[in-house]
């Protein structure tokens, strides 16, 4: 039993998981399926109908984003399979699926344009490749191969469209928005071997070194921040996907390390005191600028993320997808599970996306669709793909800390079930019950944040040493059912500085949770929030007798004895109030 540097593997495994999550999380998690996933589909029956009548008149409304909608709800369906027993959601979603693969045209168009707009007059590529993507995700889940021939007969159309027409994606609004078809060609081409992929794989790569003559790739082996490149959209990390994909293709190491590269230019430039990424739908160069911080970023940013730590297993990484899970992502759903934001502010009111984004995407039979509507509860749905990672050679990375159990279906027969006994992120306590389903002798790499400086760990009561922050720990042995490891964390408060953009506040933080001034639970408004002193900044618990609970509630004193209460960021402003992260605080 030992710590470890991040060992040098080529990639980590992603193991089928089936979570059964309590607390906060699995409250989140029941929500989104009771008052989203089911209702969506009847209350906006638009949402399949659009298809349909994309060739009727009068030419029903569509927007740029229209035709990717299905595609992101239906990802999120399958990952929320993943994370319940509910036995009536997959015919649900299969049923979904049926009636959607009905709408494919002959020739494979999977849109909802007329026939002269198709492929290269909108984002409709960028459309195709969320619908792809969900299909093939239901295929590798079901086995469902009318789902798969649908995908690759719509990825057929693409490709023939960018090899032997007349139009590409120059032609296109946002042209390297719809190169983000890359991902989901790399992905179906290692399913297939289909020869019409890698060639339009490839087309897109020189269509890439088109733009500004050096491309996404070269700029990153040259060290260009993600922010300095040509378009440095939220979009575009779907597009950068691919270089996993290629990496993976190939064995070129470069893909790999340019995927890598750009994930900690993002970190170091671009992710905000909550984990969110982007102001007004880009890169900006500064995580403390003020404007819109959409919720399918940080969707965006987090399966980007899920990449480079399969790539680079990093407890510096599962940081930031904790961060944004725990804190942006929670914060981006409202609890009742009913609405997701458009933009979740550092400071401000959250308002749902459909305030936001009715004239856009609102539309005849689909008065609550919008991009972040179904594309937020990903955050949710990836937690089966980042919780846990590795198999029975390479060993078990446990990154994800919460109540309830996980299931890891590993490549070969064996079955291991991991029992969390926590109120983490509220305390700092952690208890793992380890069940394999047989004795075993493999590591187990334990997740230790970079924020808990001084942590105790113990396997089946006796004391683990050398345990160092920001680093996996090895815990090998021969794995029997009734092991346990006990994990206590630091939760000592911390902060970071902002700068001007937020004068020079600071953002508090208790283990993974960022706190924050919520009108609900104080008498005075954000604005006249008074002065803390960090250095004596002490903490007391605090209860309330709300609709919404919050994750955790404090009371403590400012300089100028006024009691203010703090809150976590996640439920901060759910009662619709107005709420600040960036506070008054003095070193």
């Amino acid at each position: 039993m030992n710590m470890t540097e991040n060992p040098q593997i080529s990639e980590l495994n992603q193991p089928q998981l089936f979570l059964r999550l309590e607390g906060e999380i699995g409250q989140r998690i029941q929500a989104n399926l009771d008052n989203w996933l089911y209702p969506c589909p009847k209350v906006n029956p638009g949402l399949l109908e659009m298809f349909r009548m994309r060739d009727r008149a009068p030419k029903p409304k569509v927007t740029i984003d229209s035709g990717s909608l299905w595609g992101k709800y239906l990802i999120s369906a399958v990952q929320a399979m993943r994370m319940t027993d509910d036995p009536k959601l997959r015919p649900f979603i299969g049923e979904l699926v049926e009636d959607f693969i009905s709408t494919q045209d002959e020739d494979g168009y999977l849109g909802v344009y007329y026939k002269h707009e198709r492929l290269f007059a909108h984002w409709d590529i960028w459309a195709h490749y969320h619908c792809i993507l969900g299909l093939y995700m239901w295929h590798r889940e079901t086995g469902d191969q009318a789902a798969l021939d649908c995908a690759l007969r719509a990825a057929d159309l693409i490709c023939h469209g960018l090899l032997t027409g007349e139009k590409g994606f120059h032609d296109t609004p946002g042209p390297e928005i719809n190169t983000s078809i890359i991902h989901a060609l790399g992905i179906l081409y290692q399913e297939t071997g289909t020869d019409l992929y890698l060639q339009g794989i490839q087309h897109i790569q020189t269509f890439w070194e088109k733009l500004g003559g050096r491309g996404y790739y070269h700029q990153a082996i040259e060290g260009v921040d993600f922010y300095q490149t040509g378009s440095h959209r939220w979009e575009i990390l779907h597009a950068l996907q691919g270089l996993s994909e290629l990496y993976r293709i190939t064995g070129d190491e470069t893909y790999k390390q340019a995927q890598v590269h750009y994930w900690h230019s993002i970190l170091k430039t671009d992710v905000h005191n909550a984990g969110s990424f982007s102001v007004g739908k880009q890169a900006a160069g500064n995580p403390f600028m003020p404007g819109a911080i959409e919720t399918c970023c940080t969707v965006a940013w987090i399966a980007y993320s899920i990449d480079a730590l399969r790539f680079s297993p990093d407890c510096k990484i599962a940081d930031a997808i904790e961060n944004a899970t725990w804190n942006a992502m929670l914060g981006s759903q409202h609890p009742s599970g009913r609405w997701w934001t458009y933009d979740t502010p550092m400071d401000g009111k959250r308002l749902a996306a459909f305030h936001h984004l009715a004239d856009v995407h609102s539309a005849c039979g689909s008065p609550e669709l919008n991009c972040c509507a179904v594309n937020g509860p990903r955050s949710l749905g990836m937690l089966s793909e980042w919780a846990i990672l590795g198999d029975d050679q390479q060993g078990l990375y446990v990154n994800y800390f919460g109540p309830g159990t996980i299931e890891v279906n590993l490549n070969t027969t064996s079955k291991w079930v991991f029992r969390q006994q926590t109120r983490y992120p509220a305390e700092p306590t952690v208890r793992i019950e380890v069940e394999p389903d047989s004795p075993l002798e493999i590591p187990i790499y334990l997740r230790i944040p970079a924020w808990s400086m001084k942590t105790k760990v113990s396997l089946n009561g006796n004391p683990v040493g050398d345990v160092r922050p920001g680093v996996y720990l090895k815990l090998d042995r021969i794995w029997k059912t009734k092991d346990c490891i006990d994990v206590e964390l630091d939760f000592n408060l911390r902060l970071l500085r902002g700068d001007a953009y937020v004068n020079h506040n600071a953002s508090l933080y208790r283990g993974p949770l960022l706190l924050a001034f919520d009108q609900k639970h104080n008498t005075i408004e954000p604005d006249d929030m008074p002065t803390l002193d960090f250095g004596k900044l002490e903490l007391s618990p605090a209860a309330c007798n709300d609709r919404f609970q919050p994750l955790t509630l404090f009371k403590t004193m400012a300089m100028d004895g006024t009691e203010i209460h703090l809150t976590d960021y996640a439920t901060a402003g759910a009662h619709g109030t107005w709420s600040r992260s960036w506070l008054p605080i003095v070193q």
